[in-house]
C-alpha cells in the first residue's frame, strides 16, 4: 500500500544494504502475505490491528536475538 512499490521491495532493499533488524507492521494478513514478508527479510511480520503491549514484547525480541543484549 506503498506509492510506487511494496513493502516486500522495500524490505529487500534494506536488507541488501543493512542488517538493521526490521519488523513488519501491516494491515496484510494472509499466509500468502506473511510468508512473503518473512522471506523478504523482515525479522517479523505483525499483522494490525496490534496491542501496544503485544507490540513492545516483539520488538523486544527481534532486538534481543539480532543484537544479543
Amino acid at each position: 500500500m506503498l506509492l510506487g512499490v511494496d513493502g516486500f521491495e522495500v524490505c529487500r532493499r534494506i536488507r541488501a544494504a543493512s542488517e538493521v533488524a526490521v519488523i513488519m507492521l501491516t494491515a496484510r494478513g494472509d499466509d500468502f502475505d506473511v510468508v512473503g514478508g518473512r522471506e523478504s527479510g523482515a525479522d517479523d511480520y505483525v499483522i494490525k490491528p496490534a496491542q501496544p503491549t503485544v507490540l513492545d514484547a516483539r520488538i523486544r525480541t527481534v532486538l534481543r536475538r539480532r543484537y544479543r543484549l
